[in-house]
């Protein structure tokens, strides 16, 4: 393994994770850079900063908050998670170096062209969560909406993601023989196919992000997302997205922002 891999691997981690409004430190990324060289492990990695938050007092219930909700600690809008975290900060924190950790090591695999993990989105989120909540690699079985936005019915997930995966595969097989351009539209179109439906209770963007990074890998190109501007990145995955939930979206805001990212 290269030392331009081991370098990639990490400033890619970090772009996506900035995407999702991570600011790293340096002692992250020297945490990171540690990593990836097998210098620590992960257990010994994470560590590092799960020893700053002590265990939580258990989240007060607010009034009204009655109805069961699966996905959430009971009387509260606090995901439930792993680290025991009680607060959004603690969780944020914690959830951030777990997943900057699996997406790295993933990053520095070798591209196996045979093997299809990289391109199952279930199998890239468990890698990214699994350490953070219970249900990682499994599609959501609630509604849900971001804002104005709502996505994909949940009836609709699994066969749209079928859809969503066949297309990741026909990219990976042929993309070898695109131009950038051509490489670029197909992204922006699974990208924003994948946006839309919006899989999982939490975590569609990092696991995005590592899915276009599995696709042009097969196809022998590499992705840089270090210049792209969480605000732009937003304006585009909100400008994708159309009037009605089962309407298609469109790959165009994102177009532009991929073709700048792909390089040999």
């Amino acid at each position: 393994m290269t030392l331009d891999r081991f370098a990639h691997a990490v400033a890619q981690t970090l772009a996506a994770e900035r995407l999702e409004g991570w600011e790293p430190t340096d002692e992250h990324v020297a945490a990171l850079n540690a990593l990836v060289r097998e210098q620590v492990s992960f257990a010994d990695y994470f560590a590092t900063f799960r020893v700053r938050h002590p265990p939580a007092q258990r989240p007060r219930r607010r009034p009204g908050l009655r109805r069961a909700a699966p996905y959430l600690i009971p009387g509260t809008t606090l995901l439930r998670n792993q680290f025991g975290a009680g607060s959004a900060e603690m969780l944020a924190d914690l959830e951030f170096v777990a997943t900057a950790g699996r997406m790295a090591l993933w990053l520095c695999r070798p591209v196996d062209e045979t093997e299809l993990d990289g391109l199952d989105v279930r199998v890239l989120h468990r890698q990214l969560f699994a350490d953070v909540y219970a249900w990682a690699g499994a599609y959501r079985t609630t509604e849900l909406r971001r804002g104005d936005q709502g996505f994909a019915w949940v009836s609709t997930i699994e066969s749209e993601m079928t859809r969503v995966r066949d297309v990741a595969g026909s990219v990976a097989a042929a993309g070898a023989d695109y131009d950038d351009a051509r490489l670029a539209y197909e992204l922006a179109r699974l990208y924003a196919d994948f946006n839309q439906l919006h899989p999982f209770r939490e975590g569609n963007g990092r696991t995005g992000a590592l899915l276009l990074h599995g696709v042009a890998a097969r196809c022998g190109r590499s992705l840089d997302l270090s210049g792209v501007q969480r605000a732009r990145w937003y304006a585009a995955a909100a400008d994708s997205m159309p009037f009605r939930r089962d309407g298609r979206a469109s790959h165009r805001p994102f177009l532009y922002l991929l073709l700048g990212a792909i390089s040999e």
